[in-house]
Parts: structure tokens; C-alpha cells; sequence
């Protein structure tokens, strides 16, 4: 995503000033948003994954 957005500001700049340099400056904005949001998202996930393996096994076990 990081890639598309860096070649959507490419395309932008070569464009006049507008709207459609506009629009495609808002979609790499928003690509770059979803990204870090999905990075974030995907680190946390990890991390609750990492934080119930090292819990003591009493604590596993369920009834």
C-alpha cells in the first residue's frame, strides 16, 4: 500500500493544480491511513496472541 501510494503522489505532482491532483493526493492519504491503521491493528492482534501464551497454564485450563 505504502508503494501505491507513493506512485498515486508521483502522478499527482505531474498533474496541473486541481481537482484531480487533489483527488488522487487524498487517495495516497488515505492508502497510507489504512495501511498504518491495518499495521496497528495487526501488531495489537499480535500481541494479545503473545500475551496468552505466556500466561500459566492454570489459567488456560478450562472447565
Amino acid at each position: 500500500m505504502e508503494q501505491q501510494a507513493a506512485d498515486a503522489l508521483r502522478r499527482a505532482r505531474r498533474l496541473p493544480v486541481g481537482a484531480n491532483r487533489n483527488d488522487l493526493r487524498q487517495l495516497a492519504v488515505g492508502l497510507l491511513w489504512l495501511h498504518r491503521r491495518g499495521m496497528d491493528a495487526l501488531l495489537e492482534r499480535r500481541l494479545q496472541g503473545f500475551s496468552a501464551l505466556n500466561r500459566p497454564l492454570s489459567e488456560t485450563i478450562v472447565d
